[in-house]
């Protein structure tokens, strides 16, 4: 159409002409080329643990590390700092040595709160998948005991007439389960501390008990088979106890402490020096880079 039209401003253009399409072309080309730039500069910042370039956003450059190393999404470097490798990855760069200078420090209380009841549950989550795990085992143990008895039932006239049989079967199971630890105790026993002669003497004996099960009849073997078992069982309510105390307090302690670096590392906010680095010469020459040999007793203790 010939003549001029107002657009929303009121202004007065010209509806057609060269001019107002180059405009508008080189508007678009603009935005699109802008694009073309910020993805291939996204492309170029891949996170140095997880390899990918995904969420942007979240991508820091936190240390003195440069080239493929100077990226790490915040999140996978949290995850890092709260595994805290050789006793010091939570505060230092595991590549260039620097120490991770904390913008900002949350001290919220609502906040902290949270955190302690998700670490809270996170550590009832381990202990309720070490119980089913045991519980598994228990019922493995006690579907093979049906299976053995199947023909004869030798194991279900040994309990009352009154009981149920899946009752029956469990508790097999924990007897067999408890049964392995005493193994364990013996085979500890025997091997582990039987180089002053003592321990060779209870292998002699109980094999001696084997040798006699052999040489008897079938019930007799099957009387002495449960009697072997029901002292191993014995045994290993014992070795239960101390491989519970010792064992699974150890790993509890490594991996609740793991759990609470994690809560700490998304507490303590690592500073992003992505598009400041001219930052960094003054913690150069402060002290922020780790220079000292890291020796057994640092990484036991923990110094970072």
């Amino acid at each position: 159409p010939a003549g001029d039209w107002p657009d929303r401003t009121g202004l007065k253009f010209k509806s057609a002409g060269p001019d107002r399409s180059r405009f508008w072309s080189s508007l678009i080309m603009a935005a699109i080329n802008e694009c073309d730039l910020q993805s291939a500069h996204n492309e170029l910042k891949l996170c140095r643990i997880c390899l990918d370039n995904d969420n942007a956003s979240d991508i820091i450059s936190p240390c003195l590390c440069s080239g493929g190393s100077a990226y790490v999404h915040r999140k996978c470097l949290n995850d890092w700092r709260s595994e805290n490798a050789n006793g010091r990855a939570f505060k230092f760069c595991d590549i260039c040595q620097f120490e991770y200078v904390n913008e900002t420090v949350v001290n919220d209380s609502e906040a902290d709160r949270k955190r302690l009841l998700k670490y809270h549950l996170l550590v009832i989550r381990d202990l309720t998948l070490t119980v089913l795990l045991v519980q598994l085992v228990i019922i493995g143990l006690a579907y093979l005991s049906k299976i053995a008895d199947r023909n004869r039932d030798n194991i279900k006239h040994l309990f009352p007439e009154w009981m149920n049989t899946f009752v029956i079967y469990y508790l097999s199971g924990i007897i067999l389960f408890l049964a392995l630890l005493g193994i364990f105790g013996l085979i500890v026993l025997c091997y582990g501390w039987g180089h002053g002669g003592g321990g060779r003497h209870n292998c002699d004996f109980i094999s001696n008990i084997c040798y006699r099960s052999n040489s008897g009849s079938k019930g007799g073997m099957f009387v002495i088979v449960v009697a072997i078992v029901l002292i191993c069982a014995f045994i290993g309510i014992f070795v239960g106890i101390i491989l519970s105390v010792a064992i699974l307090k150890q790993s509890m302690k490594r991996h609740t402490n793991k759990l609470w670096l994690r809560q700490e590392a998304e507490k303590y906010i690592v500073k992003d020096f992505q598009e400041r680095r001219n930052e960094l010469d003054k913690y150069k020459n402060n002290n922020h880079i780790f220079t000292k040999p890291l020796t057994d007793s640092d990484t036991d203790n923990g110094i970072a």
